[in-house]
Order: structure tokens, then sequence, then C-alpha cells
């Protein structure tokens, strides 16, 4: 009877486990980050790359994000990387303009995750400086 027993509970924790992992699976297909293109995701990198010497003055910076913002809309084809982009580069500029606004709690590394995971299957590796506001 002990026997039994344990059969049943290791077999319930398989199947348990390979339905857990199948709505994990599904449900990051369905509503995990959308599938760039290396195109998409190698300007995505130029874009990231720019961010890096925002201007320190506060009108200029709004003028270098809003060039990029203009760059996004014209040439990305996934909407997606292009939300990214947009919010990893606003933060960008808070930073080097030392505005008081600050992220939510995990937002950066958000950004990142969702960039980065976007490009999962582009074969480009993006890279995102991580964002240090002080």
């Amino acid at each position: 009877m002990n026997i039994r027993l344990v059969s049943f509970a290791i077999l319930t924790v398989v199947v348990l486990a390979s339905v857990a992992f199948g709505v994990n699976y599904l449900w990051d297909k369905r509503f995990g980050p959308t599938s760039a293109s290396a195109a998409d995701c190698k300007l995505a990198q130029e874009l990231i790359d720019k961010a890096q010497t925002p201007p320190t003055n506060a009108t200029e910076a709004d003028k270098w994000e809003k060039e990029i913002r203009q760059i996004r809309y014209a040439r990305f084809e996934d909407d997606g990387i292009s939300t990214e982009v947009g919010r990893y580069v606003r933060w960008k500029r808070v930073q080097a303009t030392g505005a008081p606004e600050r992220p939510a709690e995990g937002e950066l590394d958000e950004i990142t995750e969702l960039a980065i995971g976007h490009c999962d299957d582009s074969g480009v590796d993006l890279k995102l400086p991580k964002i240090v506001l002080g």
C-alpha cells in the first residue's frame, strides 16, 4: 500500500510539473516580448549606444530625445523593441540632466529584460548598460 501511495505521489508531481511548464511556455509565447527582426535589434543597439552620451542641458536633452523618438517611429517595425528603447532613452536623459523623476521599483531591470527578450531570436546580442540614478 505504501509503495502505491509513493508511486501515485511521484506521478502526480511529475504531471503537475509538466502542466506548469506547459502553461508557463504558452503564457510566455502569448504574452511575452514580441520577436523583433535582426534589423530592428541592430537599430535598437545603435540607439542604445547613442543614448550613452545624452546632453546635460535640459533643453538640449529634450531635443535629443525627440530626435531619437523620430528615428524610432520612422524605422522600427516592431513596436515592442521601439517602446523599450524609448523607455531606456528617457531614463538616460533623466540621468544626464539630473531631473528629479525616478522610475518605479524594478522598472529599469524590466526595460533591460524586455528589450533583450524582444531580440532573443534575432541573432543580435543586445547590450544595455545599467542606468544608475543618484
